[in-house]
């Protein structure tokens, strides 16, 4: 609802709100009233035309039972003349044939066959060669169901366009089942009977049972030569649930337009489906007149009930207005109204006189409280509240009382504490002073530790290089003191084979000792021949001796080279042992300059280690320097926050003073 609307009912009398609210209410059970007569009289409408679509279907259906029903009952006598034994051969059958089918008009063909394919038809005719009966839909379908006639479905005719149908039915040889008799028959008369149906917006239709439209309306849907439509393919399938469901009524879009209601019913004979389909229009005139009605019924209802009510309600409600004008001044805050209307009722005069005492009790209650709230304001906390107050205004002057109390003890406690704040505040000036003061020196003498913390750290990584300098040169040394332990080894190994070589030596001057002696028996052997051949043998033993003096000389000789021999083996020996002495020192060297290294590159990690945690301690002094300048900041600050706390706690303590209190 609106500003303006609120407004507009605000300034209405009661009278006038009361006659509204009557007749809106008048007009909503009207309007229901006219809801229900339109929706009974539309199910009645609907009902109506639900029956009379229901008894059309049923109908046309009895009229397709009564028209079959007596097709079905010729097929049955033909087949008893046949199954009777009485025709005995072909020509006899060919003739009754020919008689039963003269019987009916809609009859185009009467044949009786037989399991040996053998065919009788009336008129004579012959079938091809290739033409087996027994694999006939109409054949089969009788056999399997003796005693049972078959109907197939619709079919268009080629030779003359009209749809036709075959009946069946078994025939019997000695009691037992020897072929079938058929007649084909034309539907004409069962079309023109669903025809005669057609009107406007009214039809009726008929399908087979599995749903192929054999007549219709619309030339598109019904059954021909060159085409066979089902429910399925037409009218986009909106009739497919007639032919599923007997005596349904549907509501569905027509072909031609516009909703329609719709019911199909099954032949009881055929199983054919007859759907018969009612336009709404009847319903929505009926609607359309009952809508009418009722609306010619509501306004001459709503325009007499306006004018009583709205005279009869005016003159009680009068009283009531005046007091309502009276109670907005009151809204206003004008308590000198007095309320003096007619008393032409009971609640009109307990209503003026509850009023009017109201309003004196009124002025009582708000010249207490303006009395105390106005004592409150000029600082008297000392005011009391006197009177007699009744009913819910004693919690109001409770709670006035509860108020000055609290406002007392409040004051009291305020000055109080302004004067624990003046002494706190001094206390925290003098406070913060130090520590600003305490700030400063911590801050100098950080600055002078972060001085040396930076030399410090210059020499350690000084102390570190020098390490790893150390370190390097260890490396060297071992480095040489393992190509001197290799050459060691070398001088060693050379040693042996000269050793070896000497053992060799000493090998050979034996075996040059030996050929000395068996040089020096060959050269008295040669002495002693050249002796005995005279002569001839003197140049012989002139040799023999010169061989004796050479065996001699390498005699001695060898012995000259044994005795250097030995010499230089015991030289070579003892040149061994300083090696292999050598040696074992150069290895307890290279083992202590690994055990050096070792240490060097410990000392080397325990500098970095420590040039780090000098590096960290003075990153750690950089933060306290920078948490020691904001500790001297907000030192500073919190002075000053000090000196305008002092300042609000003398502000504090001169607002409570100027309060009275008890």
């Amino acid at each position: 609802m609106s500003m303006d609307t609120k407004k507009t009912v605000a300034k209405e009398g009661l009278s006038s709100r009361i006659g509204r609210s009557f007749i809106k209410g008048l007009r909503r059970a009207l309007i229901i009233v006219c809801l229900e007569s339109i929706l009974i009289g539309s199910c009645f409408a609907a009902m109506y035309i639900q029956k009379d679509n229901r008894s059309s279907a049923m109908e046309y259906t009895g009229e397709i039972d009564r028209a079959m029903q007596s097709k079905v009952s010729m097929l049955q006598v033909i087949a008893s003349g046949i199954s009777s034994g009485t025709l005995v051969d072909q020509a006899d059958i060919q003739s009754y044939v020919d008689s039963m089918v003269t019987m009916d008009d809609q009859i185009s063909a009467v044949y009786s066959c037989y399991d040996e394919n053998i065919t009788i038809m009336s008129g004579g005719w012959q079938p091809p060669d290739d033409f087996i009966v027994m694999e006939r839909d109409w054949y089969k379908g009788a056999q399997e169901r003796p005693g049972e006639v078959y109907i197939s479905d619709p079919y268009a005719d080629l030779q003359t366009g009209g749809i036709c149908i075959t009946l069946s039915t078994a025939t019997y040889r000695d009691g037992k089942v020897a072929g079938v008799v058929g007649m084909d028959m034309y539907m004409d008369n069962l079309i023109s009977l669903i025809e005669e149906s057609y009107s406007a917006s009214s039809y009726i239709f008929l399908t087979s049972a599995s749903g192929m439209i054999l007549v219709h309306p619309n030339k598109e849907y019904s059954m021909s030569v060159d085409a066979t439509p089902t429910v399925e393919n037409v009218n986009k399938g909106r009739y497919e649930s007639f032919v599923k469901e007997d005596m349904a009524t549907k509501l569905f879009w027509d072909y031609q337009g516009g909703l329609k209601l719709g019911i199909g019913n099954t032949s009881k004979v055929t199983g054919w489906k007859v759907i018969s389909i009612r336009p709404l229009y009847s319903i929505l005139l009926f609607f359309a007149l009952i809508i009418c009605f009722n609306i010619v019924i509501y306004f001459v209802t709503t325009s007499v009930t306006k004018k009583g009510v709205h005279k009869k309600i005016s003159v009680l409600f009068q009283p009531l207005e005046s007091i309502s004008g009276k109670m907005a001044q009151v809204a206003q805050g004008d308590l000198s109204v007095v309320f003096d209307e007619e008393k032409n009722s009971e609640e009109i005069e307990k209503l003026t006189d509850s009023i009017n005492e109201t309003i004196t009790s009124l002025k009582f209650y708000i010249d207490s409280i303006s009395n105390t709230v106005t004592a409150i304001s000029d600082k008297n906390l000392t005011v009391t509240i006197d009177g007699e107050f009744k009913g819910s205004y004693v919690q109001i002057k409770e709670a006035l009382e509860s108020i000055v109390n609290d406002l007392n003890e409040s004051f009291r406690q305020i000055s109080t504490e302004a004067n624990s704040v003046l002494e706190f505040a001094d206390q925290l000036g003098k406070t913060t002073e130090g520590v600003a003061q305490s700030a400063s020196m911590q801050n100098e003498a950080v600055a002078n530790v972060s001085e040396d913390m930076v030399r410090l750290t210059e020499q350690t990584k000084q102390i570190t290089e020098r390490a790893l300098f150390v370190c390097d040169t260890a490396e060297m040394t071992k480095e040489h003191l393992e190509e001197g332990n290799r050459e060691m080894t070398d001088l060693v190994a050379a040693m042996d084979s000269i050793y070896q070589c000497y053992d060799e030596i000493a090998g050979f001057v034996e075996t040059i000792k030996g050929i000395a002696g068996q040089t020096n028996m060959l050269a008295l052997n040669a002495s002693i021949e050249a002796a005995r051949a005279g002569e001839t043998g003197k140049g012989f033993a002139v040799v023999a001796d010169q061989i004796g003096s050479l065996a001699a000389s390498s005699a001695q000789a060898s012995e000259n080279i044994d005795k250097l021999i030995a010499e230089s083996q015991l030289a070579v020996s003892e040149g061994k042992k300083l090696v292999e002495a050598t040696s074992l020192t150069i290895q307890q060297g290279m083992n202590d300059s690994v055990q050096s290294k070792q240490h060097i590159d410990e000392i080397v990690e325990y500098v970095e280690n420590q040039q780090k945690a000098i590096e960290n301690v003075n990153d750690e002094l950089k933060d306290v320097a920078e948490s020691v300048e904001n500790n001297a900041s907000s030192a500073g600050e919190n002075t000053v926050i000090s000196q305008q706390l002092n300042e609000c706690a003398h502000s504090l303590k001169q607002t409570a003073d100027s309060f009275v209190l008890r």
